[in-house]
C-alpha cells in the first residue's frame, strides 16, 4: 500500500482538518457557555455540545502539531509484545 500520509500535500491536509475540528470546538463551547442551564439539570444538548468540545480541541490539536507524523511507526518494548503460545503439540 502506498504511503499517502508521507506527502506534503497530506500532510497540510491532516494540519488544515485540525484547525477545523477546532473552530468547530471553539464554537461548539461558545453555543454552551451560552446556554442558560439550570444548575440541577442539563440537557442532551449541552452534553453533545461538550463532547464536540472535547473530542475536536483534542483531535484537532493533535493533528495540527503533528501532521503526517500521526502516522509514524514507535518501538515497543519487548515486554509489551505477543508473544505465541506454545501448544501441547509443540512441546513435545
Amino acid at each position: 500500500m502506498a504511503a499517502w500520509h508521507r506527502s506534503r500535500r497530506a500532510d497540510l491536509g491532516l494540519r488544515a482538518v485540525g484547525l477545523l475540528l477546532c473552530a468547530m470546538a471553539y464554537i461548539a463551547v461558545w453555543r454552551l457557555s451560552a446556554l442558560a442551564l439550570s444548575p440541577h439539570g442539563s440537557g442532551a444538548l449541552a452534553f453533545a455540545l461538550a463532547a464536540i468540545g472535547f473530542l475536536g480541541a483534542s483531535a484537532g490539536s493533535v493533528m495540527v502539531l503533528l501532521g503526517h507524523h500521526l502516522f509514524d511507526g514507535i518501538a515497543v518494548s519487548e515486554r509489551w509484545r505477543p508473544r505465541v503460545r506454545a501448544t501441547a503439540a509443540t512441546t513435545h
